[in-house]
């Protein structure tokens, strides 16, 4: 979660860089315009905050929330967390270790804004 954050940060920062920038260069701007860019650099920052999980997918490091076969929608908050062990997409089966052991669950979303992906685990294949 925090490395998103990291990275919608430098996104926006770089692009209200290049407005700033394109605002001082250019002559017979107003600030109306120099607004219109703060909106342009704010929309595409947010726009990236919504994709970015999707393009990217569940990656081996990944923290992932744990759902059973009824959704909690408290999960992370109450510690029903795992890491992933393999790289995996929407739908895909990823190798996950929950408290020392392992195991393999299906790619049910990605959570994006303030949660990570739900994973739901598949029992019958506990690995040690």
């Amino acid at each position: 979660m925090e490395i998103l954050a990291i990275k919608v940060a430098q996104v926006f920062l770089a692009l209200l860089a290049v407005s700033l920038i394109y605002f001082a260069l250019t002559p017979g701007q107003s600030l109306l315009d120099m607004v219109k860019y703060f909106a342009l650099s704010l929309g595409l920052s947010i726009a990236f905050l919504l994709l970015y999980p999707r393009l990217r997918q569940v990656r081996k490091g990944d923290q992932v929330t744990i759902t059973g076969s009824m959704p909690m929608p408290f999960a992370s908050l109450l510690g029903f967390t795992a890491v992933a062990l393999s790289d995996a997409q929407l739908g895909g089966e990823v190798r996950v270790r929950i408290n020392g052991r392992e195991a393999f669950g299906i790619v049910e979303s990605y959570e994006g804004l303030l949660s990570p992906p739900r994973i739901r685990i598949v029992f019958e294949e506990m690995v040690k």
